[in-house]
This record gives C-alpha cells, sequence and structure tokens, in this order.
C-alpha cells in the first residue's frame, strides 16, 4: 500500500516540476477510485493548493444527495468544493454524452496552472483499449488512455493509470473510506458495462494478469503514434508553404502511408480534429485528385480543406463579408477579426506611417509597385505571389489620400519605399482566414 502513495507522489512531483503546477484540481464523482485519489491527495499535498470539484450529471434521482456526500469529503479535510451542474443531451449516446458535458465542464474551470486529477486505473485501459479494438481504432485510438494531456487552459494528470481496481479497493479498505456506489455503473445496456462485468471477468479467468499486460501494450502503442507524429513533423517541414499549405507535388513524392500519416497529422494540427479513414479517402477523391482548374472544398469539423494551384488549404469560415474599417497605420500595428497586420523597424520598408490608412481591397485597385516600372493591378500581384481567392477580399490596403503606398506582405510602391541605409518599416499580414491553430503563413 506504501507503494501506491510513493507512485502517486512522485507522479505528482513529476508533473509540478514540469508545469509549475498553482492548483490541484480533484475531480471526484464519489466513487471508489475518485475517493482513493481524494485521500491520497489530501496526504501529500498541501490543503491551500487543493481545490474539489464535482460534476453533477442530474442524470440519477439521488445525484444531489452525491453531490452533498462529495461536498462533506472536502469539508472534513478542510479543502475547497465547488460543484458545477451540466445537462447531458439525452439524444446521443448516453455516455458519450456524459463524457462530452463532463470535460466541458472540466475546460471551463480550469485555469493556467491549474492541474485536473483523476482517478482512472489500468482496469479502465483495459476496458478502453477492448471498447475501441471493437469499434476499429487505430494505432492512437488503442494507445488507450493518456496519462497527461491539456484540458481547457489547464493540465490533466492520471496519476493512478498503473494501478488495478484491486489494489484500489484495498488501500480504500485499510483507510476506511467510504464511498458512493452509482447503480447505473451496473446496468449491462452500458457498453462499458457490458465489458467491465461480463467481458473482462471472462478474460481475467483465462488469463490472469492480462490487464497488466495491456497496459504495457497501451504504453507501446503510445510510443509508436508518437513516433508517427514525430516522422509527420519532419514531412512537414519540407512540405508545408508560407500559408502553412501543403505542396502536393511535393506530397506526391512520399509513400502512401506517409501522405496518409501527413494528412491526419497536418489536418489535426491545423484545427480539423481528427479524422477517419473514410475521411481520408474522401480527401483524396474529392479535393486533392479532383480535376485541374476546379476549386473543390471538403467541410472538416470546423474547417474548410480547399486545393489552389496545387496547394491544400486548411481554412476556418470564409468571412469574405468582412471590410476594414479606415484606419490610421501606427507602429503598434492593427489587429480585428479578419487577421493582424504587425509592424516592424527594418533596414528597409515604407519610409513613413504619416497619413498612412488602411482601407479594403476595391475592385480595379493599381498600384505601382517600387522597381516594378508602372502600374499594375492588385489582381495581377495576388495571382503572381500564388495568394488564394478566398484571402485577397480580406487584404489590408494602405493608402495615402487616394494613393496606394503599400500592400502588405505584397509591395512597397513607387516613391514610398525608404531610401538606401535608413530604416523603414516592414508591414506583415496575419491573415485570420487560415487556420488560427498553427502558423498562418505572414507575409
Amino acid at each position: 500500500m506504501a507503494d501506491i502513495e510513493q507512485q502517486f507522489t512522485k507522479a505528482l512531483q513529476q508533473a509540478d516540476s514540469r508545469m509549475d503546477i498553482r492548483r490541484w484540481v480533484i475531480g471526484l464523482s464519489g466513487g471508489l477510485d475518485s475517493m482513493v485519489l481524494l485521500a491520497l491527495a489530501a496526504k501529500v499535498l498541501p490543503a491551500d493548493q487543493i481545490v474539489v470539484l464535482h460534476v453533477d450529471h442530474q442524470l440519477q434521482i439521488r445525484s444531489s444527495q452525491w453531490r452533498d456526500f462529495c461536498q462533506r469529503q472536502a469539508q472534513q479535510r478542510n479543502l475547497s468544493y465547488h460543484s458545477v451542474s451540466v445537462t447531458v443531451d439525452a439524444s446521443a449516446s448516453l455516455e458519450r454524452a456524459a463524457r462530452d458535458a463532463r470535460y466541458r465542464a472540466f475546460e471551463e474551470f480550469l485555469n493556467v496552472g491549474d492541474c485536473l486529477l483523476l482517478a482512472h486505473h489500468s482496469n479502465d485501459q483495459a476496458e478502453t483499449m477492448l471498447y475501441r479494438l471493437l469499434r476499429g481504432a487505430g494505432l492512437r485510438g488503442l494507445s488507450g488512455i493518456p496519462v497527461t494531456r491539456t484540458v481547457g487552459a489547464g493540465r490533466l494528470l492520471r496519476p493512478l493509470l498503473q494501478r488495478n481496481r484491486a489494489e484500489l479497493q484495498n488501500w480504500a479498505d485499510q483507510n476506511h473510506l467510504d464511498w458512493i456506489d452509482d447503480p447505473s455503473n451496473l446496468d449491462p445496456t452500458f457498453d462499458r458495462n457490458f465489458l467491465r462485468h461480463q467481458v473482462m471477468p471472462l478474460l481475467e479467468s483465462r488469463w490472469p494478469g492480462f490487464v497488466g499486460r495491456w497496459q504495457r501494450t497501451a504504453e507501446y502503442m503510445s510510443d509508436a503514434d508518437q513516433l508517427l507524429d514525430e516522422l509527420a513533423a519532419i514531412d512537414l517541414s519540407h512540405i508545408a508553404t508560407k500559408f502553412t499549405a501543403l505542396d502536393l507535388n511535393l506530397l506526391s513524392e512520399l509513400s502512401l502511408s506517409r501522405q496518409h500519416n501527413l494528412l491526419r497529422f497536418w489536418i489535426a494540427r491545423q484545427g480539423g480534429g481528427r479524422i477517419s479513414r473514410q475521411q481520408l479517402a474522401v480527401v483524396f477523391s474529392d479535393v486533392i485528385a479532383a480535376q485541374p482548374g476546379s476549386s473543390p472544398e471538403l467541410q472538416l469539423g470546423e474547417r474548410l480543406l480547399r486545393r489552389y494551384r496545387n496547394n491544400l488549404y486548411l481554412t476556418v469560415a470564409s468571412e469574405a463579408g468582412i471590410e476594414w474599417p479606415v484606419l490610421p497605420l501606427t507602429e503598434e500595428g492593427v489587429s480585428l477579426s479578419q487577421g493582424e497586420l504587425q509592424v516592424e523597424v527594418a533596414d528597409s520598408g515604407l519610409k513613413t506611417l504619416a497619413g498612412v490608412v488602411i482601407r479594403s481591397r476595391r475592385e480595379g485597385d493599381r498600384c505601382r509597385p517600387a522597381g516594378r516600372g508602372g502600374s499594375c493591378p492588385l489582381k495581377k500581384l495576388f495571382q503572381e505571389k500564388n495568394i488564394p481567392p478566398w484571402l485577397r477580399a480580406q487584404w489590408p490596403v494602405c493608402v495615402v489620400g487616394d494613393e496606394i503606398v503599400a500592400v502588405p506582405g505584397i509591395c512597397i510602391c513607387e516613391g514610398w519605399q525608404s531610401e538606401k541605409n535608413v530604416s523603414g518599416f516592414v508591414l506583415k499580414w496575419r491573415s485570420a482566414a487560415l487556420s488560427a491553430s498553427g502558423e498562418s503563413g505572414t507575409l
């Protein structure tokens, strides 16, 4: 039993050394596992750093009694206590909907410097792996429950994941803990309960100790999944363009497996979520392999996958209707819903900001790029710079009176460039129409 306490303490010390934790938030349901978690935390952590958080799903008649029980347990240990009531979407899978509601509550509660402790153990890990295997999960799914990950502004940690339920039961009995038994945990109509009470005991009777072995398998899977992400990051560094798009010519030089791996990684990194094998097939057939000259699009969550000039883009929803208000340009730059215009002092650039204002691009706009020898339409400049059409409508234009003096990231106009050996202002444009999840290719 001392081994559980030592392992628990070590896990918390390692987490604290990595992220300088200000508050330890205990996710307390009142069940056996979470009560062990609470008792261990109260034993090894300062009371003023602990916050007990109970999420009331309001699915059971006695849920208010469980909430009161959790509050008493916190008060007996002189710990801060918070309860959050959530509404579970009854039209969806109840298990998934309850989990989603619970994690939304966690995300809203956690602040920077918070570490949320949850009481999952190795039996939960084995159940999760088997459940996902039956649903046809890939390598990431079969990695099981992660020991730690980000949740909202904070961090989640499962310090008991290496221990099994029998060990937690023994520790609870020896420390005379009280806990709640949720009757819904016995209902075999729920998939996890069916696995827990009917399938897992059968497997254990045939292969004793398999839960611990599956925990090690989950760790192997997690290592392999991390290696695939590292490979994807290497491939991305060679294939990504200045707009964090993918160059499809370079992508095609990779093996098909590496193409799949990179696309999954890139889409997730850009905010498109983890896509399934079926969705990946649609990406290839409907977007990448679409007819040359077409402009295919595919919705992926809140992102839009687009192809332009043999590059692949993942953007937020188009906001073509948003226009720039006429604003003076200063050294502080400008940040609006369209994006961010940064101003930096450099060896060369726009010679002055005096009288310069920002406006939206207009139909028929022309300017005289420095060194080009004559005027040309902005449309042609955008085409030459391979700026995708959906980005052009929101591009800022810098003017003095009716004269265009600069197009950020595109050109400084004739007569407005700084003189040799005289500092000027470099204008960098970061469009919000590109994914907010990564570097947007500042110009």
